[in-house]
């Protein structure tokens, strides 16, 4: 539980930036989810459009992945 409690203050120390960035890529992620499930309700081209959000999401996370766990 120690190790949860000093990444989220780790977490907290961010820039707001890195902030913005994470919160953006959390709703790309649900976005892109979304679109995947409702490509099972038969829609047009949902499909890739959720891989793709999923992926922007993903490559979106790459600065907070760096500034929480590689940069000291």
């Amino acid at each position: 539980m120690d190790w949860y409690l000093e990444k989220f203050n780790e977490f907290k120390k961010q820039s707001n930036r890195i902030l913005f960035i994470t919160i953006f890529a959390k709703f790309l992620f649900g976005v892109g989810l979304g679109a995947l499930l409702a490509s099972y309700f038969q829609a047009h081209d949902w499909i890739l459009w959720g891989w793709i959000l999923i992926i922007v999401s993903l490559l979106l996370s790459i600065p907070v992945i760096y500034a929480l766990f590689i940069q000291k």
